[in-house]
């Protein structure tokens, strides 16, 4: 049985009924082309307006041109989505974001309105069959109860697919927008349509849907509470994108606004945080603001007012963030009065990434992360000084950044032992995996000159992947540190053709003379070399040991001419992927020197770490169907793991938080660091393997005060749907 009492078998059906909906995006994309190339010139024939008529007949006939590229292109984009959401890409519906507000133009605006309309139109055509959907897909995740936002076929899923497939299509803008929007509009009965199909299929395999769990779970009090929220904000009718576009731009005077501080003003600002000391939910603040007046009657008090709710939806976003501790979401709670005082003088707040506040949310908020109970060893070190800090806040009669500020300097200095001590650490490990990478990455290039060499290929296969593995490294290591521009430093190159000739019978037994004087020699080049990039000790002995065997079995041959001579030593499979840090198949992986892998904590191989697999497809069934290769693999770039990140790790028996505190410039070195300031990094093969099996697992992608700031954007952008930009 499977997680939550499920077949193992529902486990390959999930995979198989994700490629199945991928599949059928190209007979899904035919039959929304001819529902639009026949409802365009319909539309345009109703249309009296004669341009307007024109380009509803021109996008009709360049849209039927381009259909096979359109149905080509479909379940690529499909199955791309598909990949984000098995991996835990949660983004949001919208392609909004609050920091990227601030730039964008009226028609970017409008078309992320558009867009989140047009989710909506086919949400509520679909719904009958996605309720179903949502359940057996559920089931074969393995979960007890539905969970909609787990289902990787969510309507959002495939408008994005069809944005993304029109917006490539080499036509004009003009066009492009009206292939979205009727090609939009066929989507929707069309999707109800594939829904049913992949429901019966799953049926038809005896797949038994999973129950609405009565119990809501954190999620879903999540959802709930951002719901409340925001029905109450938009009950206001001030947060819509528009307006908050121009609150993050200071564009607060124009014609429908005054200046934000007015004298008259003052009068208001009592009354706010009288409501403020009790507040339970944002609903109760903004009723009692209403209470207290009609702030819309007055431009001043309208932006004020505006730039309240904006402080409020964060403040609960970020106080309803599951991956924070109680603790830690009642402090930022208590933080809300100066927050909200703050704001109504320095709206610069909201647009400035490097304000103090700002700068003091994220501390709080993602430092906090390292612990995952209270009960752990340091989190009361660190929950102390921060309940001190917002205490001063709280108390401060002081305007502005200033207090903010020096609350952050406090805080610095109270951790203070601990960030600098982590900074060295992670300065010195940064060093190490630089060079290493560097050293890797010409390695490369040198393992596969190595191969191309004729000699090299008909080398025995030990010799040539000791060339292309660890004597890789040494000449990368040697071109590195030379400065004099030698072609060879150190002659580690020119070592190759005499290593290569010194293991082939053939040829020593031409010249014995010359081995008997060469072997000695090339011995010690091969310790200096390996010397230099810290290669272990006893894989350079299991190697020279190897090649001291083969000489002898060269001489033996030499001596016996016709005669068969066995050799007397060979190297395993595994010594041979120990020797290129990979395996025969992939090549070599990165590869680190003792010293570089202390200083930075460095994993060779994941024997530490026990992962759990997360399929088990042995239904022999669908042997022809599951997805090969990396068709549906979390990898580290689909999953989000860039620094500052928050993930949980299964080392040594044992998970433990860690943060993603660096990665190398191309990618194939991680380093992760707990709130002790241990250190890990590995590979990104390693982290792979570790993502796919289950032994790493996200906590948080994406920083919480951003999480909770682009919520308010989510928010102003369905406030927007009625609004004409």
């Amino acid at each position: 049985m499977a997680g939550g009492g499920q077949p193992t078998s529902y486990q390959a059906l999930y995979r198989t009924c994700m490629k199945e909906a991928a599949a059928q995006g190209r007979t899904l994309m035919q039959r929304l082309v001819r529902r639009a190339a026949m409802t365009l010139p319909h539309r345009a024939a109703m249309i009296p307006d004669e341009y307007e008529r024109k380009l509803l007949t021109d996008a009709a006939r360049v849209l039927v041109k381009h259909e096979g590229a359109l149905c080509e292109a479909y379940p690529q984009a499909l199955l791309s989505e598909f990949a984000h959401a098995i991996s835990g890409d949660a983004r949001k519906p919208a392609a909004l974001s609050f920091d990227s507000l601030e730039l964008m133009g009226d028609e970017q605006m409008q078309e992320s309105v558009d867009l989140l309309r047009l989710q909506q139109v086919v949400l509520s055509e679909v719904e009958g069959s996605l309720t179903e959907l949502n359940t057996l897909v559920c089931a074969v995740q393995g979960l007890r109860s539905v969970q909609a936002d787990r289902n990787p076929l969510r309507p959002e899923v495939y408008v994005r697919s069809l944005r993304t497939v029109v917006l490539q299509s080499p036509v004009p803008a003009a066009v492009r927008n009206r292939w979205m929007q009727h090609l939009g509009e066929a989507l929707a009965p069309e999707l109800a349509r594939v829904y049913q199909e992949l429901c019966l299929m799953l049926r038809s395999q005896g797949v038994v849907g999973a129950g609405f769990n009565a119990i809501p779970t954190p999620e879903t009090e999540a959802a709930l509470r951002e719901a409340a929220v925001g029905a109450s904000l938009r009950a206001s009718s001030l947060l819509n994108v528009k307006e908050l576009r121009r609150l993050l731009s200071g564009d607060l005077d124009g014609p429908d606004h005054v200046p934000a501080v007015a004298a008259d003003f003052s009068m208001t600002v009592p009354a706010a945080f009288e409501a403020l000391q009790e507040m339970k939910q944002v609903d109760t603040v903004m009723k009692r603001l209403q209470q207290r007046g009609p702030l819309q009657d007055e431009p001043r008090a309208a932006a004020q007012a505006l730039g309240q709710e904006v402080v409020n939806l964060m403040v609960e976003n970020i106080a309803g963030d599951t991956r924070l501790l109680p603790p830690v979401q009642q402090l930022v709670r208590d933080l809300q009065p100066a927050l909200l005082r703050l704001a109504l003088g320095d709206p610069r707040f909201f647009s400035d990434r490097k304000h103090p506040a700002r700068r003091l949310l994220e501390q709080m908020t993602q430092r906090s992360l390292a612990w995952g109970s209270v009960d752990v060893p340091g989190f009361a070190a660190f929950i102390e000084p921060l309940q001190q800090a917002v205490e001063a806040l709280l108390s401060t009669h002081i305007e502005g950044a200033e207090p903010f500020e020096f609350a952050l300097k406090s805080l610095e200095e109270a951790w203070g032992d601990q960030l600098q001590r982590d900074r060295r650490n992670r300065e010195k490990a940064v060093r190490a995996l630089l060079q290493a990478e560097q050293r890797n990455l010409l390695a490369e290039k040198i393992a596969k000159e190595m191969k191309a060499r004729a000699d090299v290929s008909q080398a025995p296969r030990e010799i040539a992947t000791f060339i292309a593995g660890p004597w890789s490294q040494v000449m990368a290591q040697a071109r590195l540190l030379d400065e004099s521009g030698a072609a060879d430093p150190a002659g580690f190159t020119a070592a190759v053709a005499d290593l290569v000739w010194s293991a082939q019978p053939r040829a020593v037994a031409a010249n014995t003379a010359r081995l008997a004087r060469l072997a000695p020699l090339l011995v010690e080049k091969l310790r200096h070399g390996l010397a230099t990039i810290d290669y272990p000790a006893p894989a350079t002995q299991r190697f020279l040991d190897y090649l001291a065997a083969a000489h002898e079995h060269a001489l033996k041959a030499a001596e016996q001419p016709g005669r068969p001579v066995p050799l007397s030593t060979s190297m395993t499979r595994e010594e041979l992927e120990h020797m290129l840090g990979g395996d025969e198949d992939t090549g070599p992986a990165p590869w680190l020197g003792a010293t570089e892998a202390q200083n930075s904590g460095f994993m060779y191989t994941d024997q530490s770490i026990s992962p759990k697999p997360l399929f088990q497809e042995t239904h022999p069934g669908f042997s022809d169907t599951r997805p090969r290769g990396k068709d549906f693999a979390p990898g580290v770039r689909d999953a989000g793991l860039q620094p500052g990140a928050w993930v949980e790790m299964m080392i040594e028996g044992g998970w433990g938080r860690y943060q993603v505190t660096w990665a190398s410039p191309h990618g194939t070195l991680f380093m992760f660091a707990n709130a002790d300031g241990k250190s890990h990094s590995m590979t990104r093969r390693l982290l792979d393997k570790m993502l796919q099996s289950g032994a790493l697992r996200m906590i948080s992608g994406q920083a919480v005060v951003d999480g909770a700031l682009d919520a308010v954007a989510q928010t102003a952008l369905r406030n927007s749907l009625d609004l004409k930009l």
